[in-house]
């Protein structure tokens, strides 16, 4: 390859290698967006809707009791308590669950942050291999013409 051609091509590289970086930077912006939007939609949506539930669940329930003439105490406020506690271990587990799909996204995000630098670490390394291979193609040239006898 010519000497221009040499830097055309490492020039080539390292554009191409800074594009894909853009790409996964955007692409990452996009991944802290979705664990954002994971944690708002469980924190003002899933979360209030769960215990409205739990209180319309315990609420049936101690009513079921009272109409039926049974008193708060013994096996019914052992039923609520039972009750209470696997709601609260589902809201735990629903809790856990939005924050895994939270750092699942950040951590792709992370990767994609990564790819980008050493998308644009290949560029740079493109761009300087070239240069080597410009000097070659002078040096390669000077040779060439040292040994027909026109240096």
């Amino acid at each position: 390859m010519s000497f221009f051609g040499d830097l055309f091509a490492g020039r080539a590289a390292q554009q191409a290698a800074n594009y894909n970086a853009r790409l996964s930077e955007n692409n990452k912006k996009i991944k802290d967006m979705e664990a954002k939007q994971i944690m708002s939609v469980h924190n003002d949506f899933n979360l209030p809707k769960f215990d409205k539930t739990v209180e319309e669940i315990q609420g049936t329930t101690r009513v079921s009791y009272l109409t039926s003439g049974a008193a708060l105490e013994g096996t019914p406020i052992t039923a609520l308590y039972a009750n209470a506690l696997e709601l609260e271990t589902d809201r735990d587990i629903m809790q856990f669950n939005a924050e895994n799909a939270r750092d699942t996204k950040i951590n792709e995000g992370i990767m994609l942050q990564a790819e980008a630098d050493l998308q644009r670490f290949r560029g740079k390394v493109a761009k300087k291999a070239s240069y080597y291979a410009a000097g070659q193609s002078l040096l390669n040239t000077g040779t060439s013409m040292k040994s027909a006898g026109f240096i």
